[in-house]
């Protein structure tokens, strides 16, 4: 993958989250040796969690 399709992916789990009425439009994607390996969404406002941010969720699902 380029480092274009890894930011369309991320954009696409934002809208898609919005979408949803699940958070703000923050998606972020973790990429190791030209692979995702962890992707996550805002999630602070339907978990009542400050640390559910789309890169920490991102991180902790690569992890």
């Amino acid at each position: 993958m380029a480092k274009q399709e890894w930011m369309r992916k991320a954009k696409k789990l934002a809208n898609e989250n919005e979408k949803k009425h699940q958070g703000a439009p923050f998606g972020a994607v973790v990429v190791k040796d030209g692979i995702i390996i962890g992707t996550g969404v805002n999630e602070v406002l339907t978990t009542n969690d400050p640390t559910t941010h789309a890169e920490i969720q991102a991180v902790r699902e690569a992890c």
